[in-house]
């Protein structure tokens, strides 16, 4: 149950935020666990000699076997999804709601670029929406007002969006340049 539930909050990680370090290989340690706690019975019981596995014991073994691939595609996969981010600046509105977070980004096999995030503040679930995403930075993000955010880019021009707070979106669709 546990394997099971961990691919839904990997998947769901980059847009809670505070759950972006749950790692490729969480699916497959989740799972892993689970077979191990799946053998521990038929291990730890006593067995008389000519009597057979038990069944569980069985399923585990075979289950162990198939979580080789999975492992190994895990490893392969956390080799070419590596990240590495600097956060630059980091603007917070009025209230204390929402931040603007501009970070440095390279990911793996990529040019690095920057982006801009939207971030709610504060308890566990914090949601997150990319506001920014692109070669260089703005010179300078700040929010303008209770639902807008207001960008200075490279060239000086002034960019403004509109955010939700309720849905935590953007209406912006940014390109890459």
């Amino acid at each position: 149950m546990v394997g099971v539930a961990a691919v839904p909050a990997w998947l769901q990680s980059s847009r809670f935020y505070r759950f972006d370090w749950i790692p490729v290989w969480g699916p497959a340690a989740c799972w892993t666990i689970a077979v191990l706690l799946l053998a521990l019975p038929g291990l730890a019981g006593r067995r008389e000699p000519g009597r057979i596995k038990p069944p569980s014991l069985v399923v585990a073994i075979v289950l162990g076997v198939a979580m080789v691939p999975v492992w190994s595609v895990s490893m392969f996969a956390t080799s070419f999804a590596a990240e590495d981010s600097e956060v630059v600046a980091v603007a917070v509105n009025s209230d204390g709601r929402h931040e603007l977070v501009t970070e440095l980004h390279k990911i793996y096999n990529h040019p690095p670029g920057c982006r801009v995030l939207l971030r709610e503040r504060g308890w566990l679930f914090s949601r997150q929406d990319t506001v920014w995403n692109e070669d260089v930075c703005p010179q300078h993000v700040s929010f303008t007002g209770d639902t807008m955010i207001e960008a200075v880019t490279e060239s000086g021009e002034t960019e403004r969006w509109k955010f939700d707070a309720d849905q935590m979106q953007v209406d912006r669709i940014y390109r890459f340049r």
